[in-house]
């Protein structure tokens, strides 16, 4: 029976100090997982300990000491870098590993790390002789296979999960009862540009989707903005207390996976009693191995995956880092690249990295020409990027040119850097020598985007933005010789840059325009563009002149006359008392739009042209 085995595996700390022999390299469990009364007795408070090499995940709980003068006695080597360790990284007193989680579990499980002594934390057995590893699983599970001495620290109050933690009482050869409560974690409050950055995040998660959230205060921000989403699913690393509110409001049901349905998948819980109650005894919830977690075929296997990591900062051409000196809170990779990467591959899926636009004290701007700091670890490369996120908006950085990607940086970037980096990317010939920008008080209006249905196809309308000019040009050279004229009231063969770039350059106070895209959140195709821009002759202060064009495969559904109302919405919110429309006279398509108008109008012929003048003020009759 496991009982007598139990029994005989009951130790004082005292009595097994030689365990961990000089030179010895051991392993802690870490997170909210971490042995701490062990920790204390065999390494803090062990003066015996020579030239040990301590192995850990993420250290939470810190140590008492960095191990004396060059690791005499021990020297802290950790695959993740967190606050409480953040001194001793900085000051040369612990190692910093560079690795993925699969990595990582190749690491130990193929013999490359040889660890002599694992210290772990453990539930107490169930009737079976089964312990449960509780709130850290990760890699511990392969920790226990491969090391010559497992030690447990017994704790009643670690909660008992589901998944691949369930160790049994031959596992381990030496038993430390000790009760005590769990390292917790509580998040620190989150400022408001944190805040909007996860309601950014948010704008790109669609109802059904699986998601996967670092670590650190912008993939918290994300999921506390999750609130109006409907059967999102998990399959994360790390699950944290913002979970257990989304799974109580339904948020979270996991009934959309195509794998794990039902089931919130992690490796990791770090939080509070909050999710540490939570996850006690719920099968809803499964802590699975790394191995698993961060496999890409366990991730290749959802369809609309959805990564969500932060970064440091991000350069103009879409590499992003981690870790930069004074600046480091949270920092490693772990499954970040990995998630990132495979995410954006499967069905509708997307890997967003996502960041303040400047340093919290609002000095430095977080996206830059070039990184910082020499010591930074590149954790997401040119080739890998996807979306980019910040509290000004969303750039997906896919299939773009370095020209297209510093400009769209630029756009989301914090308006009071947005002059600098344009004059660094012109330096560096990312970007052309005449683009210009909006000015610097110009927000793009976020809240303007919206979806709508036309002749079955869900459409996406939202303002233009500067990075839209290519797809104009596009739009431009879809359409017939006649409607190039009918648009522009003169022959037009070509629309270069120079033409281009106006039409895009929107101030979305005097000018402004809204395109339909055909791709959900997507910078796709434009369908059609409608806009309106402050008319410059005496006495018209007050008017803005009107244009459209609709592609001519979207033509006659609708397109035209919503973008229209919408429109003169826009343009009366912003001031505006009358609105003008120049029509040549046989463009019959036009004129039926301003003819189903409510809008109180005067049309004017001279020359073939219409002259419409509408006061939208008054929306009370035509004539």
């Amino acid at each position: 029976m496991w009982h007598k085995a139990y029994d005989s595996k009951r130790v004082l700390p005292d009595s097994i100090l030689s365990c961990i022999r000089p030179g010895s390299r051991v392993y802690i469990e870490s997170g909210c997982g971490e042995p701490q009364y062990l920790v204390k007795q065999m390494i803090s408070e062990n003066k015996q300990l020579s030239d040990i090499e301590i192995y850990t995940t993420i250290p939470l709980a810190g140590f008492q000491d960095f191990g004396g003068q060059y690791g005499s006695r021990f020297r802290i080597k950790s695959f993740f870098v967190s606050p409480s360790m953040r001194s001793a990284f900085e000051e040369g007193n612990a190692d910093h590993m560079p690795i993925s989680t699969t990595g990582l579990t190749k690491l130990l499980a193929q013999g490359y790390i040889k660890i002599n002594v694992a210290l772990i934390q453990l539930t107490p057995p169930d009737k079976k002789g089964f312990m449960s590893l509780g709130l850290t699983v990760d890699i511990t599970k392969t920790i226990i296979e491969m090391a010559d001495i497992v030690i447990a620290q017994i704790n009643p109050q670690m909660p008992r999960t589901f998944g691949d933690g369930f160790v049994h009482v031959d596992k381990v050869d030496y038993i430390v009862e000790y009760e005590e409560p769990l390292v917790e974690f509580p998040h620190e409050e989150l400022d408001p540009e944190t805040q909007k950055v996860g309601e950014n995040i948010a704008r790109l998660i669609e109802d059904g989707a699986t998601i996967q959230v670092g670590f650190g205060r912008i993939p918290e921000a994300a999921l506390l903005a999750l609130g109006n989403k409907k059967d999102i699913g998990v399959h994360s690393e790390i699950i944290t207390d913002a979970i257990c509110d989304l799974v109580e409001n339904r948020t979270i049901t996991n009934e959309k996976k195509d794998i794990n349905k039902g089931k919130v998948i992690a490796s990791m819980c770090i939080g509070t009693k909050r999710i540490f109650d939570f996850v006690n005894d719920n099968p809803m919830v499964e802590l699975k191995d790394f191995w698993y977690t961060s496999n890409l075929q366990s991730i290749n296997s959802h369809s609309n995956m959805i990564a969500i990591n932060g970064a440091v900062e991000i350069d103009l051409t879409g590499q992003s880092c981690v870790g930069m000196s004074e600046f480091m809170g949270y920092f490693g990779a772990l499954g970040h690249a990995i998630f990132n990467q495979s995410a954006m591959f499967t069905p509708r899926g997307k890997g967003i990295i996502a960041l303040r636009s400047t340093s919290r004290d609002g000095k430095f701007s977080r996206i830059v020409p070039s990184f910082t700091d020499s010591r930074v670890g590149i954790i997401t490369t040119q080739e890998d990027i996807n979306y980019v996120v910040t509290e000004y908006g969303y750039a997906d950085l896919f299939g773009k040119s370095i020209r297209e990607r510093a400009l769209a940086l630029i756009t989301i970037a914090h308006p009071k850097f947005r002059r600098y980096l344009l004059e660094e990317a012109k330096r560096l010939n990312y970007i052309y020598q005449d683009q210009v920008l909006p000015p610097e008080d110009a927000i793009y209006p976020l809240g303007l985007e919206h979806e709508k249905i036309f002749g079955g196809d869900k459409l996406m309308i939202r303002p233009i933005k500067i990075t839209d000019e290519r797809a104009i040009q596009d739009l431009f050279y879809t359409m017939s010789q006649n409607d190039k004229f009918y648009r522009f009231l003169r022959n037009m063969s070509a629309l270069h840059h120079q033409q281009a770039q106006p039409m895009v350059n929107a101030d979305y106070k005097n000018s402004i325009a809204l395109v339909v895209t055909q791709s959900s959140r997507r910078e796709g195709s434009i369908l059609a563009s409608a806009q309106f821009a402050r008319e410059n002759k005496p006495g018209l202060e007050h008017a803005c002149e009107f244009a459209i064009v609709v592609h001519p495969n979207w033509q006659n559904i609708g397109i035209g006359t919503y973008l229209f109302t919408k429109i003169v919405d826009i343009a009366h919110d912003l001031g505006f008392f009358q609105m003008n429309a120049y029509v040549w006279e046989d463009n019959e398509q036009m004129l039926r739009v301003f003819n189903k108008s409510a809008v109180y109008m005067r049309k004017s012929l001279a020359n073939h042209v219409y002259t419409i003048e509408m006061d939208i003020n008054d929306t009370t009759s035509s004539s």
